[in-house]
């Protein structure tokens, strides 16, 4: 059984993602079942992330652009929504947040409280959510493009529409998250937008489930030092929690 993970996981690695369909073909005296069977087994051990279809190795740039949103929404649901429990309780009435774009910041709209306050987004997805589910806070949607791929606005404007708000908390997603890289999206221009927040917001917290640990996308627009509070969903190995204790604070 060890031996049959190993190759498995090894035949991932070297192509940075597969198809189980790929996985089929390549050990065909194994049956598909066990097959998903070694790949749920491999996700538990954070070996791999499961993908729609398929499964990707951890630890490695998977090229210049994220997955899709839609695709991005039907993986490790259950770590997304306890990041954004914790999350949630960073939000005090009254105050001026900005939510991120992404799936684990649209868990944390459907979470958060419904309560007084300025909700700033630059996800058109996430502002609807908060219109249908919350009564009480006033929603702000950032202008620009709208990219199919990531569901987030961007524009060359970003800065001066920034500047207008005094943003108490910014809650911020990441596509990958690295001891030595920091924290890391697929695009400039979510690298960019992210990094005026974090100069223009009093507090910061990034949003990571454990599946992103190890993983470099190409732009960083933070260090983990920089970052005021890391919220994960409390199963990072215990050696990188302590690493990241030493550089900030971390739920």
């Amino acid at each position: 059984m060890q031996e049959r993970r190993e190759a498995i996981l090894k035949f991932i690695e070297a192509g940075g993602e597969v198809s189980i369909a790929a996985l089929a073909e390549r050990f065909s005296n194994w049956s598909e079942m066990t097959i998903r069977r070694d790949l749920a087994f491999l996700e538990k051990e954070r070996a791999i992330i499961l993908t729609r279809g398929g499964a990707r190795a951890v630890g490695r740039s998977f090229g210049m652009s994220e997955d899709f949103y839609s695709e991005r929404e039907q993986r490790n649901r259950e770590a997304k929504m306890a990041v954004a429990a914790k999350a949630a309780n960073l939000i005090e009435p009254g105050k001026a947040v900005f939510i991120d774009s992404g799936s684990t910041a649209m868990a944390l709209a459907r979470l958060m409280p419904d309560r007084n306050g300025i909700i700033v987004t630059s996800a058109p997805n996430i502002a609807l959510e908060l219109l249908r589910s919350k009564q009480l806070p006033q929603v702000i949607l950032l202008g620009g493009t709208l990219s199919r791929r990531s569901l987030a606005i961007s524009a060359a404007d970003l800065d001066s529409q920034l500047a207008r708000f005094n943003i108490d908390i910014a809650f911020l997603g990441v596509s990958g998250f690295d001891l030595s890289a920091g924290c890391t999206v697929g695009s400039q221009e979510d690298c960019f937008l992210k990094q005026q927040l974090l100069r223009r917001a009093r507090r910061s917290a990034v949003l990571l489930d454990s599946s992103k640990l190890g993983v470099t996308m190409p732009f960083t627009y933070a260090q983990i030092g920089e970052i005021g509070t890391v919220v994960s969903d409390g199963k990072l190995p215990a050696e990188a929690a302590a690493e990241i204790r030493k550089l900030t604070t971390l739920l």
